[in-house]
């Protein structure tokens, strides 16, 4: 209710000075039930909202309550936020009690299917002072008082499956998600969908400026990805349908395009670093105990 009220306030203001900014945010899925909301969003020059919605699977859901992911079909309120001409981010989570083997390879599955050009991924971790970092001291299941929130941090409690399965399903995953074919396929379906919404008019001022430093970022991503790499044809195909299909989103296109320059490399290092830690935790679990040590524990 506030945020229709502010949003009713600003849209004059953003007219009245020719839409000088762009804004991004954060909701619950249940935001796809709102239309409401979503006209006045994109009305008001809101370009992209961050959705956490954490696992298609409804009974992690349910069991992190929140249940507000459970009400309707993720796939189709994902679908209608995009239609709606809010380009969609997401976080999505493995790690969570109860899980069942193959979570990673359902969230790669749901990403593709819903086409999120960002998928954040990352194992789940207890934060402190949290009833989940709470409920895991008492059954003693804490592997770490603290956490890092990091996509190359292992998690810092004992989950009810093998730790070292779950990080082998997020090391594929992540694997996959960002693997350069799969992104700028998902990333142009989703902005042929971001297309068909319908935008309103907006005065001289909502262009931005180009410059320099403009034109060497869009150099660098058509020689990196439309000369370099393997993914050319693809590249070129999908802008130029992209210059004919939904020319005003081409700009913001390649800079979502241009995050596989990232994540192309960090999906390397993502491999690494669990693998490293895998390793060194299991061989801390299976180290022999030495005479002195069994005698303590007698």
């Amino acid at each position: 209710r506030n945020v229709k009220l502010f949003l009713k306030e600003l849209l004059p203001w953003m007219v009245e000075h020719q839409y000088p900014f762009s804004f991004a945010t954060e909701a619950s899925v249940d935001l796809a039930n709102d239309q409401e909301l979503m006209d006045a969003m994109v009305a008001c020059n809101f370009g992209s909202v961050f959705l956490g919605i954490e696992t298609p699977d409804e009974e992690s859901l349910a069991l992190t309550q929140k249940y507000q992911n459970t009400r309707s079909s993720l796939s189709e309120a994902v679908e209608r936020i995009t239609r709606t001409g809010i380009r969609v981010m997401a976080g999505f989570i493995i790690g969570f009690d109860g899980e069942k083997p193959g979570a990673g390879a359902r969230i790669v599955q749901f990403v593709e299917q819903t086409s999120i050009p960002t998928a954040l991924f990352s194992m789940l971790q207890a934060l402190p002072d949290t009833a989940l970092w709470h409920r895991l001291a008492k059954e003693g299941r804490l592997r770490k008082e603290s956490a890092n929130i990091n996509q190359t941090t292992l998690m810092n409690f004992v989950p009810t499956r093998p730790l070292e399965d779950i990080a082998q399903e997020y090391i594929e995953a992540f694997w996959e998600l960002y693997e350069p074919k799969r992104f700028l396929d998902r990333t142009y379906r989703h902005y042929r969908l971001l297309g068909e919404a319908t935008y309103p008019k907006k005065g001289k001022g909502s262009s931005k400026k180009v410059n320099w430093v403009t034109i060497r970022a869009l150099l660098t991503i058509c020689w990196r990805q439309g000369v370099l790499r393997s993914t050319r044809w693809q590249f070129w195909s999908h802008l130029f349908s992209m210059y004919y299909h939904n020319p005003g989103g081409v700009s913001s296109y390649l800079s979502v395009c241009a995050q596989i320059e990232h994540f192309f490399e960090y999906r390397q290092i993502v491999r690494d670093e669990i693998e490293a830690q895998v390793a060194e935790f299991l061989a801390t679990e299976f180290e022999p105990i030495n005479s002195d040590e069994k005698m303590a524990v007698i």
